[in-house]
């Protein structure tokens, strides 16, 4: 039985495993075109990010379990909304989605982020962003059928 439960500043490295999954993911995906960075370089700054939105209180650490352990995790953050669109005062940021490989395609990313509407619904925030690797197809997938449609294209190139 999938259970979501909020995590706590705590808990935090117990996602380790999952984000170097998710950057090795990346590194599958997109790693041709753009360099990554090794998984422990990549965690040792983003854990130190979700430690701070956790303390500060602009994020939520969400666990997904099974009798099997921790399957999948989701970080929201609560954020300003620009100047350009009128969004209300804040936004919610899914910062982070990962999912075991073993449990994909198994309702996991969907009730992660249905957690993630119903918390963002408690504070008032209509609104909500993700960012997604362009080549990361399945995730796309997911993501427009969760009800998100492009709003805003961020081009990189190289110097």
């Amino acid at each position: 039985m999938l259970a979501v439960k909020q995590g706590s500043v705590a808990d935090v490295g117990s996602v380790w495993p999952l984000w170097a999954s998710m950057v090795e993911h990346h590194r599958a995906v997109a790693g041709e075109d753009w360099p990554v960075r090794t998984a422990e370089a990549a965690w040792a700054i983003r854990r130190e990010q979700y430690v701070g939105w956790l303390t500060d209180g602009s994020g939520t650490l969400l666990l997904a379990t099974t009798d099997a352990g921790l399957v999948g995790y989701a970080m929201l953050q609560i954020q300003p909304s620009g100047a350009s669109w009128d969004l209300g005062p804040s936004i919610g940021e899914l910062e982070s989605l990962a999912v075991v490989p073993e449990a994909r395609g198994q309702g996991v990313g969907h009730r992660l982020m249905g957690e993630c509407r119903k918390l963002l619904r408690e504070r008032g925030i209509d609104h909500w962003t993700v960012g997604v690797v362009e080549a990361n197809e399945d995730a796309v997938r997911l993501y427009l059928r969760e009800g998100f449609k492009p709003y805003y294209r961020q081009l990189l190139g190289r110097v």
